[in-house]
Protein backbone atom coordinates (compact mmCIF):
# COMPACT_ATOMS: atom_id res chain seq x y z
CA UNK A 1 0.00 0.00 0.00
CA UNK A 2 1.31 3.57 -0.86
CA UNK A 3 2.60 5.48 2.27
CA UNK A 4 1.40 8.62 0.86
CA UNK A 5 -2.30 7.39 0.42
CA UNK A 6 -2.14 5.61 3.78
CA UNK A 7 -1.25 8.90 5.70
CA UNK A 8 -3.97 10.85 3.68
CA UNK A 9 -6.45 8.44 4.66
CA UNK A 10 -5.38 8.68 8.57
CA UNK A 11 -5.62 12.75 8.43
CA UNK A 12 -9.01 12.55 6.74
CA UNK A 13 -10.28 9.97 9.47
CA UNK A 14 -9.11 12.00 12.77
CA UNK A 15 -10.41 15.02 10.50
CA UNK A 16 -13.77 13.35 10.55
CA UNK A 17 -14.29 13.13 7.10
CA UNK A 18 -16.90 10.42 5.82
CA UNK A 19 -15.62 7.47 4.10
CA UNK A 20 -17.71 7.93 0.70
CA UNK A 21 -15.96 11.62 0.31
CA UNK A 22 -12.20 10.25 0.88
CA UNK A 23 -13.16 7.87 -1.66
CA UNK A 24 -14.44 10.58 -3.88
CA UNK A 25 -11.50 13.03 -3.99
CA UNK A 26 -9.38 9.80 -4.21
CA UNK A 27 -10.93 8.71 -7.46
CA UNK A 28 -11.04 12.27 -8.60
CA UNK A 29 -7.20 12.57 -8.15
CA UNK A 30 -6.50 9.55 -10.27
CA UNK A 31 -6.18 6.78 -7.34
CA UNK A 32 -7.84 3.16 -8.27
CA UNK A 33 -10.84 2.00 -6.72
CA UNK A 34 -8.99 -1.14 -4.82
CA UNK A 35 -6.09 0.84 -3.68
CA UNK A 36 -8.82 2.70 -1.88
CA UNK A 37 -10.80 0.23 -0.66
CA UNK A 38 -7.77 -1.73 0.49
CA UNK A 39 -6.01 1.18 2.69
CA UNK A 40 -9.73 1.74 4.69
CA UNK A 41 -10.44 -1.50 5.46
CA UNK A 42 -6.85 -1.67 6.28
CA UNK A 43 -7.19 1.31 8.84
CA UNK A 44 -10.56 1.15 10.08
CA UNK A 45 -10.78 -2.44 10.10
CA UNK A 46 -7.51 -3.71 10.77
CA UNK A 47 -7.48 -6.45 8.65
CA UNK A 48 -6.85 -6.75 4.73
CA UNK A 49 -9.68 -7.45 2.25
CA UNK A 50 -9.78 -11.04 1.52
CA UNK A 51 -8.57 -12.40 -2.02
CA UNK A 52 -11.59 -13.62 -3.95
CA UNK A 53 -11.64 -17.93 -5.02
CA UNK A 54 -11.01 -17.48 -8.61
CA UNK A 55 -14.96 -17.65 -9.34
CA UNK A 56 -15.27 -16.45 -13.24
CA UNK A 57 -11.64 -15.72 -13.38
CA UNK A 58 -9.84 -16.46 -16.66
CA UNK A 59 -7.53 -19.30 -14.80
CA UNK A 60 -11.58 -20.58 -14.37
CA UNK A 61 -12.12 -20.06 -17.76
CA UNK A 62 -8.72 -22.17 -19.00
CA UNK A 63 -9.83 -25.45 -16.81
CA UNK A 64 -12.98 -25.26 -17.92
CA UNK A 65 -12.77 -25.07 -21.84
CA UNK A 66 -9.90 -27.70 -21.77
CA UNK A 67 -11.93 -30.02 -19.19
CA UNK A 68 -15.00 -29.51 -21.44
CA UNK A 69 -12.92 -29.80 -25.11
CA UNK A 70 -11.19 -33.07 -24.00
CA UNK A 71 -14.87 -34.65 -23.12
CA UNK A 72 -16.00 -33.68 -26.63
CA UNK A 73 -12.72 -35.46 -28.02
CA UNK A 74 -12.90 -38.63 -26.22
CA UNK A 75 -16.72 -39.04 -26.57
CA UNK A 76 -16.60 -38.34 -30.37
CA UNK A 77 -13.30 -40.74 -30.99
CA UNK A 78 -15.32 -43.14 -28.61
CA UNK A 79 -18.35 -43.12 -31.03
CA UNK A 80 -16.18 -43.13 -34.55
CA UNK A 81 -14.23 -46.08 -32.79
CA UNK A 82 -17.63 -47.86 -32.07
CA UNK A 83 -19.09 -47.28 -35.73
CA UNK A 84 -16.01 -48.37 -37.28
CA UNK A 85 -15.71 -51.83 -35.38
CA UNK A 86 -19.51 -52.40 -35.96
CA UNK A 87 -18.72 -51.63 -39.77
CA UNK A 88 -16.16 -54.40 -39.63
CA UNK A 89 -18.19 -56.57 -37.79
CA UNK A 90 -20.89 -56.17 -40.05
CA UNK A 91 -20.31 -54.95 -43.28
CA UNK A 92 -22.94 -54.08 -46.02
CA UNK A 93 -22.88 -56.63 -48.36
CA UNK A 94 -23.79 -54.05 -51.43
CA UNK A 95 -20.63 -52.54 -50.89
CA UNK A 96 -17.33 -54.26 -52.40
CA UNK A 97 -14.69 -53.71 -49.62
CA UNK A 98 -11.51 -52.71 -51.62
CA UNK A 99 -7.91 -52.74 -50.34
CA UNK A 100 -8.00 -48.88 -50.02
CA UNK A 101 -11.25 -48.52 -48.17
CA UNK A 102 -10.05 -50.91 -45.62
CA UNK A 103 -6.81 -48.48 -45.52
CA UNK A 104 -8.91 -45.48 -44.66
CA UNK A 105 -10.87 -47.48 -41.89
CA UNK A 106 -8.11 -48.77 -40.22
CA UNK A 107 -6.10 -45.08 -40.51
CA UNK A 108 -9.47 -44.26 -38.81
CA UNK A 109 -9.39 -46.13 -36.16
CA UNK A 110 -5.72 -45.32 -35.13
CA UNK A 111 -6.75 -41.80 -35.55
CA UNK A 112 -9.58 -42.32 -33.06
CA UNK A 113 -7.86 -44.59 -30.55
CA UNK A 114 -5.14 -42.00 -30.34
CA UNK A 115 -7.18 -38.91 -29.44
CA UNK A 116 -8.64 -41.44 -27.11
CA UNK A 117 -5.98 -42.25 -25.32
CA UNK A 118 -4.94 -38.85 -24.84
CA UNK A 119 -8.64 -37.05 -24.32
CA UNK A 120 -10.14 -39.61 -21.76
CA UNK A 121 -6.95 -39.18 -19.11
CA UNK A 122 -6.74 -35.08 -19.36
CA UNK A 123 -10.43 -35.28 -18.83
CA UNK A 124 -10.83 -37.41 -15.32
CA UNK A 125 -7.41 -35.68 -14.36
CA UNK A 126 -8.90 -31.74 -14.82
CA UNK A 127 -12.85 -33.09 -13.73
CA UNK A 128 -11.65 -34.56 -11.05
CA UNK A 129 -10.19 -31.37 -9.36
CA UNK A 130 -12.81 -29.21 -10.83
CA UNK A 131 -14.99 -31.18 -8.77
CA UNK A 132 -12.55 -31.22 -5.74
CA UNK A 133 -12.46 -27.19 -6.31
CA UNK A 134 -15.85 -26.76 -6.08
CA UNK A 135 -16.34 -29.25 -2.89
CA UNK A 136 -13.75 -26.63 -1.33
CA UNK A 137 -15.23 -23.51 -2.46
CA UNK A 138 -18.73 -24.29 -3.03
CA UNK A 139 -19.70 -20.72 -4.80
CA UNK A 140 -17.56 -22.23 -7.70
CA UNK A 141 -20.35 -23.94 -8.89
CA UNK A 142 -21.88 -20.75 -9.60
CA UNK A 143 -19.37 -19.72 -12.24
CA UNK A 144 -20.73 -18.61 -15.49
CA UNK A 145 -18.53 -20.37 -17.26
CA UNK A 146 -19.18 -23.64 -15.90
CA UNK A 147 -22.79 -23.19 -16.09
CA UNK A 148 -22.56 -22.29 -19.87
CA UNK A 149 -20.43 -25.20 -20.63
CA UNK A 150 -22.58 -28.00 -18.77
CA UNK A 151 -25.70 -26.32 -19.90
CA UNK A 152 -24.66 -25.91 -23.47
CA UNK A 153 -22.56 -29.83 -23.25
CA UNK A 154 -26.26 -30.35 -22.21
CA UNK A 155 -28.43 -28.90 -24.98
CA UNK A 156 -26.06 -30.56 -27.44
CA UNK A 157 -26.49 -33.99 -25.87
CA UNK A 158 -30.35 -33.69 -26.52
CA UNK A 159 -30.40 -32.63 -29.68
CA UNK A 160 -27.66 -35.87 -30.72
CA UNK A 161 -30.22 -38.32 -28.77
CA UNK A 162 -33.53 -36.52 -30.48
CA UNK A 163 -31.34 -37.08 -33.91
CA UNK A 164 -30.85 -40.54 -33.26
CA UNK A 165 -34.37 -41.77 -31.63
CA UNK A 166 -36.08 -39.62 -34.70
CA UNK A 167 -33.39 -41.80 -37.19
CA UNK A 168 -34.27 -44.75 -35.73
CA UNK A 169 -37.87 -44.35 -35.96
CA UNK A 170 -37.72 -43.32 -39.71
CA UNK A 171 -35.68 -45.92 -40.74
CA UNK A 172 -38.17 -48.18 -38.53
CA UNK A 173 -41.08 -47.23 -40.66
CA UNK A 174 -39.40 -47.49 -44.24
CA UNK A 175 -38.46 -51.14 -43.20
CA UNK A 176 -34.60 -50.69 -43.66
CA UNK A 177 -33.41 -51.39 -40.18
CA UNK A 178 -30.45 -53.79 -39.69
CA UNK A 179 -28.26 -55.08 -37.48
CA UNK A 180 -25.41 -52.78 -38.33
CA UNK A 181 -27.49 -49.69 -37.88
CA UNK A 182 -29.49 -50.56 -35.29
CA UNK A 183 -26.32 -51.45 -33.26
CA UNK A 184 -24.72 -47.82 -34.28
CA UNK A 185 -28.20 -46.15 -32.69
CA UNK A 186 -27.55 -48.05 -29.62
CA UNK A 187 -24.31 -46.73 -29.23
CA UNK A 188 -24.76 -43.33 -29.82
CA UNK A 189 -27.56 -43.74 -27.26
CA UNK A 190 -25.93 -45.27 -24.59
CA UNK A 191 -22.80 -42.76 -24.84
CA UNK A 192 -24.66 -39.73 -25.48
CA UNK A 193 -27.27 -40.57 -23.06
CA UNK A 194 -24.83 -41.56 -20.45
CA UNK A 195 -22.77 -38.26 -20.80
CA UNK A 196 -26.36 -36.05 -20.34
CA UNK A 197 -27.14 -37.94 -17.33
CA UNK A 198 -23.82 -37.38 -15.64
CA UNK A 199 -24.08 -33.77 -16.55
CA UNK A 200 -27.54 -33.50 -15.54
CA UNK A 201 -27.22 -35.39 -12.00
CA UNK A 202 -24.05 -33.33 -11.35
CA UNK A 203 -25.65 -29.49 -12.05
CA UNK A 204 -28.54 -30.58 -10.15
CA UNK A 205 -26.32 -31.75 -7.16
CA UNK A 206 -24.55 -28.32 -7.23
CA UNK A 207 -27.64 -26.54 -7.58
CA UNK A 208 -28.76 -28.11 -4.16
CA UNK A 209 -25.47 -27.71 -2.38
CA UNK A 210 -25.90 -24.07 -2.95
CA UNK A 211 -29.18 -23.76 -1.42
Amino acid sequence: MDEKLIQFVDHATNQGMEHATMRHMLLSAGWKEKDIAEVICARDLELPIPEPTGVGSARDAFFHLLTFTSLYTWATSLILLFITYIDFAFPDPARRTSYYTLEAALSNIRASLAALIVSFPIFLMLWHFLLREVRRHPEKAKGAIRRWLGYLSLFVGAVTLSADVITFIYYLFEGQLTIRFLLKVIVLFLIAGSLVYYLAFTLRSESETER
